[in-house]
């Protein structure tokens, strides 16, 4: 989880994203207006992930998975950012 939630903090930083920084599983990324169109599209191409913005506005929720599966959200991603 340590090696994948790297990998998922430097794809985001490389996409320009902001995140918060996080000690569990799971990480918190700002896509502000678009946080629900994010999460439709995403899981329009198999990744789930969960619209936070009830909690945090704009906020979409990644659970970290495997290093293969944090790669593929970051691919899906970046084609829809």
């Amino acid at each position: 989880v340590l090696t994948a939630r790297e990998l998922l903090y430097v794809g985001l930083e490389r996409l320009r994203i902001p995140y918060i920084k996080s000690q569990a599983n799971f990480v918190l990324f700002q896509a502000g207006d678009r946080a629900v169109e994010i999460r439709d599209e995403l899981r329009d191409r198999g990744v789930l992930v969960r619209d936070r913005s009830y909690e945090i506005p704009g906020s979409v929720r990644v659970t970290i998975g495997t290093r293969d599966q944090v790669q593929q959200f970051l691919n899906e991603l970046e084609q829809i950012w």
